[in-house]
């Protein structure tokens, strides 16, 4: 029940179009209503009875305090009608908010492991967040910290979902994952996979191996683990997510899913809610059918609006969260976590800029 989150930019915007949403170039943003929707995320975990773990960055000084932002044709970024540049949008990792391409993170004695994500190169400074987090955990419930680079491509956690003691690992092949539509980002191989899994401790006789077709660049968008209350795990699942046989394969080794309709999976992004207790966050906008579903597993389902923060990216509350062993001891009182540091949280909305607005000769470049 608890989990790393870490806060959206102020310079909220989609720069990489890597996924079928994020392809559209907006021009306008809304970074404070970016920052609601986290919250709200943050609020649901804790409404569940879970908690997030984050950290402020000092990169973020420069975009606070301006009521609105503009990114000129070449990436500097200013303050709206004013000269002076705070930054470029280029060194901006406006992807952090996707914690779920996080590290592989386990307890083993008074051990913190974790296997690192190898992303591509423009979201490679991003491991530093989870280093330093990592770190003051550890160093607060004295653990020992080893952290292990993944030598092989591996977008993290939102390729693996836990469905009791079977382990669903997803993972994209070229020509198969974009197969009749043009070469796309490369994402999670099956080396990658396979080298955190090893690193976990996830014995060969546990592990599911599918492969992802577009779409769904991520595994958590195609489905999760749930723990329904009074009944064994299951895997929440959409069969035409995977490429080939997949389905066949899901089903084979877990002996049943609880189906997601391809308008709730691929518009609403259902299969990126995310359980914390017994309850669910869902993406707002998902069917009233899909809800009922999760209610008949005994979870109560929150709803959290994510226009902004990805309805422009593509992605659902299980993009914005990344799971950590439930073994894992934090002192109730500690500043990383949500549940204590939330009026700062909040206080901090006030100086996030309301808009955002990109020149649209950016894009062209």
């Amino acid at each position: 029940d608890l989990l790393i989150v870490r806060p959206p930019v102020p310079a909220t915007c989609n720069k990489a179009g890597a996924n079928y949403k994020s392809e559209v170039t907006h021009l306008d943003y809304s970074p404070r209503r970016a920052y609601d929707e986290w919250l709200s995320i943050c609020d649901a975990i804790v409404a569940c009875g879970g908690d997030a773990l984050y950290q402020f960055e000092a990169a973020d000084a420069p975009f606070l305090g301006h009521a609105a932002l503009e990114v000129d044709a070449d990436g500097a970024i200013r303050p709206a009608g004013a000269r002076e540049v705070l930054g470029d949008l280029a060194e901006v990792a406006t992807g952090r908010v996707f914690t779920a391409n996080g590290p592989w993170v386990t307890v083993r004695d008074r051990q913190l492991r974790a296997v690192m994500q190898h992303m591509l190169a423009h979201r490679r400074g991003e491991a530093s967040y989870y280093e330093g987090l990592l770190a003051q955990i550890a160093d607060a419930g004295g653990y020992e910290l080893e952290l292990t680079p993944n030598p092989h491509r591996w977008e993290g956690m939102a390729d693996v979902a836990a469905v009791g003691d079977k382990v669903v690992l997803t993972y994209a092949v070229p020509g198969h994952y974009d197969q009749g539509i043009g070469p796309k980002s490369p994402r999670s191989s099956r080396e990658g996979v396979a080298f955190a899994a090893d690193h976990a401790g996830v014995p060969a006789s546990a592990r599911v191996y599918v492969e992802l077709v577009y779409p769904h660049f991520h595994g958590d968008t195609v489905h999760f683990g749930a723990r329904p209350v009074g009944a064994p795990p299951v895997l929440v699942h959409y069969a035409g997510g995977l490429w080939g046989d997949g389905h066949d394969v899901v089903l084979q080794a877990l002996g049943g899913t609880v189906p997601i309709g391809m308008d709730d999976a691929v518009r609403a992004y259902a299969g990126n809610s995310r359980q914390v207790g017994n309850g669910l966050l869902v993406p707002d906008g998902v069917s009233a059918s899909f809800l009922e579903s999760m209610r008949r597993l005994g979870l109560r389902t929150h709803a959290v609006p994510l226009f902004e923060l990805f309805g422009k990216a593509g992605g659902g509350p299980a993009c914005a969260t990344l799971y950590l062993p439930k073994s894992l001891r934090v002192a109730p009182d500690a500043p990383i976590r949500y549940s204590v540091s939330r009026d700062a949280a909040r206080a901090r909305r006030d100086a996030i800029p309301e808009r955002l607005t990109v020149a649209a000769d950016y894009f062209s470049s």
